[in-house]
């Protein structure tokens, strides 16, 4: 993971901001922040979570239809969240 470094130039002008300029710069920094943790985060393909379950002793055709839509509402939730912000 790459290190924040705050430069003496940054600090300086960081000291001056008023509230509003502080809370973006604030923002800035947690947004990338948040992007480079998804980033660190391995993609997870949502039809190979499911052929692995429907692979298994026991799980039929019904069972799997309904993880299949329990799973997609999931990431549907997600997807809604992560646009809001």
């Amino acid at each position: 993971m790459k290190k924040y470094v705050t430069t003496r130039k940054v600090y300086k002008a960081v000291k001056k901001y008023d509230h509003q300029q502080f809370d973006d710069f604030c923002t800035r920094v947690y947004m990338n922040g948040y992007e480079d943790g998804k980033k660190a985060v391995p993609g997870v393909d949502v039809e190979e979570i499911l052929k692995a379950v429907s692979d298994v002793r026991g799980v039929g055709p019904a069972l799997a239809g309904k993880i299949k839509a329990a799973v997609n509402d999931l990431f549907q939730k997600s997807e809604v969240k992560e646009n809001e912000k």
